[in-house]
């Protein structure tokens, strides 16, 4: 072979390696390119939870979003199911710090059960604190206006949310709830317009959330009219106590009632001590001359359906919404 021969043969060998070592490189960034053209995988919502958790583990802003996905069911059931794949269930509790530096208790009442004020739809969980403070109802006697007119809404709008951890206080929404906005004189046969509707981040229970549809003036009375009680028909009192919104599904699975005698379930205590607690429900008339209104409260003992005069003190059980 000649020397010319050699060095061809050589070249082509050369040219050979470099066209091989282009493919490869060629076909490197097509598979390069095809990876990297791959859609990422969806971006995890914020605030929402990949694995079902207790739920006195999630952050406050995860609840909400678990939230608005429990407020988007079409069913009771299907509410329940929502949250139950978060692990969250009717009665699960968690300790808060309040910012001035007491330990609360915060239960889940309820799921897709009150209105936002708003007018967007449900709010998807409801919960209820142990008592906060012991405050009155109302610095008047009279407590004119009921519960939409009362300090102690007034003091929950401003150093009652205060009071709730900032993270949380964030994440509460406006609910509509209904109370009896004034008494009315024993014997009057006409209840109508005694019943608002307030706009609340913070509220306390009415009697007919906590112990459901309410009996207490027929059972005492009866259903028909007597000379006893001057010819007065008692049932559309029990009608108007009814109608302060539906009984949460907690109190409901616990059996409590308008009848029920202490009951565990609505036993509470502040600072390590028993204490009755208000309900916004005021007492449907007031007797004779005298304007003093009574107000429903949950005695110590777990009876549900005690009365005190609105300048009495009581303990502040908080319900809220995410």
């Amino acid at each position: 072979m000649t020397q010319r021969e050699e060095r061809g043969g050589g070249c082509l060998v050369a040219i050979a390696v470099l066209l091989g070592l282009a493919l490869v490189v060629a076909g490197a960034g097509t598979l390069w390119l095809v990876l990297s053209s791959q859609p990422e995988p969806p971006a995890q919502e914020q605030g929402a939870a990949s694995e079902p958790r207790a739920f006195a583990d999630y952050s406050w802003e995860e609840l909400s979003v678990i939230s608005s996905e429990i407020a988007a069911a079409q069913s009771p059931e299907e509410a329940a199911s929502i949250a139950a794949s978060h692990g969250i269930h009717v009665g699960d509790t968690r300790a808060v710090t309040l910012e001035d530096g007491t330990e609360a208790l915060v239960r889940v009442i309820g799921l897709a059960h009150d209105a936002r004020a708003d007018g967007s739809g449900r709010a998807g969980i409801t919960l209820l604190t142990s008592p906060l403070a012991l405050r009155q109802m109302s610095g008047d006697a009279a407590n004119e206006g009921g519960w939409e007119a009362s300090d102690l809404r007034a003091w929950l709008a401003s150093d009652g949310l205060a009071l709730l951890p900032d993270e949380l206080a964030a994440e509460v929404v406006s609910v509509s709830k209904d109370a009896a906005s004034r008494p009315v004189r024993y014997g009057s046969a006409d209840l109508s317009g005694a019943v608002t509707q307030t706009r609340d981040a913070l509220w306390v229970p009415s009697l007919s959330e906590v112990c459901g549809d309410v009996t207490l003036m027929t059972d005492e009375y009866g259903t028909e009219p007597s000379a006893n009680t001057e010819y007065v028909d008692f049932v559309p009192y029990d009608e108007l106590l009814s109608s302060e919104g539906e009984q949460y599904e907690f109190f409901r699975e616990q059996g409590v009632s308008g009848t029920s005698d202490a009951d565990p379930a609505l036993q509470m205590s502040l600072g390590g001590s028993p204490c009755a607690w208000w309900l916004r429900t005021s007492y449907p008339f007031t007797y004779g001359g005298s304007s003093e209104r009574y107000c429903y409260q949950v005695m110590t003992s777990g009876l549900p359906s005690g009365l005190a005069a609105a300048t009495s003190e009581a303990g502040v059980v908080v319900g809220l919404c995410l």
